[in-house]
């Protein structure tokens, strides 16, 4: 009988300790539990942020391979299209500067003819007019020309000797015809500046833009 009773005591102080080492497991599969779900999460959220980061580089990268192909493409179509278009603008400024020379150069009579008929006395008449330029490159006329007097032959010579635009006026070979009108030769060195078509398509834009 009292064997019996030391193997139930033995039996009894065994199966105490059983139950504290089953609850001390439990509590360390937990803790073990929520660490790893804590390590997961923290181990997406790094790949997350490692996965964004590349993406921003690779992208940043792409844009800059991008810039820098399109900048060159620029520079290759300037450097094709800059010598055309220079090209282009020389022979035009080229045609430009001819154009103005040859305008430059150009004279127009109608001018003079104008100025003639402003400064001529009513009664005097002028005809066979002659323009010559000379090897310098002064412009003279000549004319035959009939006045009712000597005296008006005078003034009409005073007149042109005041214009600006007639120099060195000469009246020659006066004879009196049957008539009894005066006969005369006249002639005279004209202003390059009165008969310059430059000078005078100028003169016609001011006087538009008076009016």
């Amino acid at each position: 009988m009292v064997k019996i009773k030391d193997m139930d005591i033995k039996s009894h102080t065994s199966f105490i300790p059983k139950k504290a080492f089953n609850a001390s497991n439990a509590s360390l599969h937990s803790k073990g539990s929520s660490i790893g779900i804590l390590f997961l999460l923290t181990l997406i959220i790094f790949i997350s942020a490692l996965a964004l980061s590349l993406g921003v580089f690779l992208y940043q990268q792409f844009l800059i391979k991008d810039t820098e192909s399109k900048s060159s493409q620029l520079k290759r179509a300037r450097a094709e299209f800059e010598p055309t278009l220079i090209q282009e603008i020389n022979r035009l400024d080229k045609r430009i500067q001819s154009s103005r020379n040859i305008l430059g150069k150009h004279k127009a009579i109608s001018s003079f003819f104008n100025l003639l008929e402003d400064l001529t006395l009513a009664n005097i008449q002028f005809e066979n007019l002659e323009y010559n330029v000379d090897e310098n490159g002064r412009a003279n006329i000549s004319m035959e020309g009939k006045a009712k007097s000597f005296n008006s032959v005078a003034l009409q010579s005073d007149i042109f000797g005041k214009s600006k635009f007639i120099q060195e006026p000469i009246f020659s070979n006066l004879n009196i015809d049957n008539k009894g009108d005066v006969e005369f030769d006249f002639t005279a060195f004209i202003d390059s500046s009165l008969i310059l078509y430059e000078n005078i398509i100028l003169t016609k834009q001011i006087k538009q833009f008076e009016q």
